[in-house]
C-alpha cells in the first residue's frame, strides 16, 4: 500500500533573505510504501530527518526539527501522484496553514478528460 504523509516540521530557525521574518518550519510531504500507516510515518519521519541533516543541517545551526504529522491518505490508484521531494517554508502560523491547505485540498485527478 502507498500512503501520502503530509509532515510539518517546527523548531528550526534561519534567515530568509527574501522576507524580513526569519524561517521557522517546513511542511514535507512524501509517497511512502509501507505494510500500514504507523510504517509509512516511521519511514516518512526518518527519511525527511536523515535528509535534513546532510542537505541543509551539515554543519547543526540551523536546529533538529520537531516533526508532526498534519495529514497521511492511502493512495489507492494506479498511478502514484508525482510528488517532489521537497521542504516547502514557513515564517509565521499564517503560512504554515497556507501551505498544508494546498496539500489537504481534495485532490481534482481524473483518469481521463472529454
Amino acid at each position: 500500500m502507498n500512503y501520502q504523509v503530509l509532515i510539518s516540521g517546527t523548531e528550526i530557525f534561519f534567515e530568509n533573505y527574501n522576507h524580513p521574518e526569519p524561517v521557522i518550519g517546513f511542511i514535507a510531504c512524501r509517497i511512502i510504501q509501507a505494510a500500514d500507516e504507523e510504517l509509512a510515518v516511521a519511514i516518512a519521519k526518518r527519511d525527511i530527518l536523515v535528509n535534513w541533516n546532510q542537505s541543509f543541517n551539515a554543519d547543526r545551526k540551523l536546529g533538529m526539527p520537531r516533526l508532526k504529522v498534519e495529514q497521511i491518505t492511502a493512495v489507492r490508484f494506479w498511478f502514484k501522484p508525482k510528488i517532489k521531494h521537497d521542504y516547502y517554508w514557513f515564517a509565521d502560523e499564517a503560512g504554515k496553514q497556507q501551505q498544508l491547505q494546498k496539500f489537504c485540498q481534495p485532490s481534482s485527478f481524473r483518469l481521463w478528460r472529454r
